[in-house]
């Protein structure tokens, strides 16, 4: 196949790109050429453009496959469909489970309410300056609905040819979130580690080679329509357990109750990676999505200690490096005694 990656220097576009070429696949890649990502592999071809205001260098070109993976606002995806050919085949664009309505319920299959974006929200895309139209975080509480007017987008324009690929929290080396990276590292470390909440409670991830391949071997397979794409739900405690099983850590896990990290002042997600309190119940079971239509059309995961040990040993290697998410010290050594002095009355 002839393979274009719009965005194929990022996290997601990089495995993509990397998976495609192991797969024997001509790959070309679509990129401002402000980034470079040093794990895809020697073989592709690189195209330079800006998807907000010179397409000119796809004008006409024809590709098997086209992922994108950079998509924001519909205008992004009907602007870069008119400047391919037609003829196109499969177009992959990866979407998010942030399209729900809520998701006070778990186990949300693709049949669930999605949310619109208002006019509003449109026009907040549309307004933004070029330089900030490709970072998920320029668009806010837009992020979902413009994230569902894409899919819709590429549903009205390619029928069948579009593969739609809701993802969620996507992990592995070189991921610029560091929410999960976040864990490794502080279990890494050792001695006394918050953890929050409820140790049952359930977390959802993928391999971002995972994710790859199923959008690989799925354009191959001819694929088409929508997808939830991440990992079965596991809960907390063994994606602990499983971080201190790898590292070889002594770290001993105290587990606290969602209203002590909230007192503590700590944000959930950002400062908390992972973590949403119950109380929120809109996003409730956030990381409980039904995958199994996914699975059903060979969707495969690799072992969570696989991917751990991946992630041990990129972020050993930069422990320079300030995360972009995860507790504070100050911020941690004060939920540590608060727990600590409540079990003591």
């Amino acid at each position: 196949m002839n393979v274009l990656v719009v965005g194929g220097t990022g996290f997601l576009g990089g495995a993509v790109a990397d998976a495609a070429l192991k797969a024997g696949h001509r790959v070309a890649i679509f990129t401002r050429g402000q980034t470079v990502n040093s794990s895809i592999g020697a073989g592709f071809e690189t195209i330079v453009g800006d998807r907000h205001q010179d397409l000119s260098a796809l004008k006409g070109r024809s590709f098997n496959l086209v992922v994108d993976t950079c998509a924001f606002a519909p205008e992004a995806v009907a602007s870069l469909l008119d400047a391919l050919s037609p003829t196109i085949g499969c177009y992959a664009l990866v979407s998010s489970a942030s399209v729900y309505t809520d998701f006070a319920k778990p186990g949300l299959t693709e049949q669930a309410p999605t949310s619109r974006a208002t006019p509003e929200q449109l026009d907040l895309a549309r307004s933004l300056p070029v330089e900030r139209r490709s970072g998920a975080a320029s668009y806010g509480t837009a992020y979902g609905p413009l994230k569902r007017e894409c899919e819709l987008v590429a549903i009205e324009r390619l029928g069948d040819r579009a593969l739609i690929l809701r993802s969620g929290l996507l992990v592995g080396a070189g991921d610029y979130t560091d929410r999960l990276t976040y864990w490794v590292r502080r279990v890494d470390q050792g001695g006394t580690v918050p953890a929050p909440g409820d140790p049952r409670r359930l977390v959802q991830l993928i391999d971002v080679r995972d994710a790859a391949r199923f959008i690989v071997e799925g354009a191959e397979g001819g694929l088409g329509g929508i997808f939830n794409l991440t990992g079965r739900p596991l809960p907390m405690s063994a994606l602990l357990d499983s971080c201190r099983q790898v590292a070889g850590s002594d770290a001993r896990f105290v587990w606290c109750p969602d209203e002590a990290v909230l007192a503590a002042g700590l944000e959930p997600w950002s400062e908390v990676p992972l973590w949403l309190p119950h109380a929120d119940e809109p996003f409730r079971h956030f990381l409980e999505i039904d995958t199994e239509k996914a699975f059903v059309q060979g969707l495969r995961t690799r072992p969570l200690n696989e991917t751990l040990k991946t992630i041990l040993t990129w972020d050993r290697a930069r422990r320079a490096t300030p995360l972009k998410a995860g507790m504070p010290p100050e911020k941690e050594a004060a939920l540590l005694a608060s727990v600590e002095a409540d079990a003591a009355v």
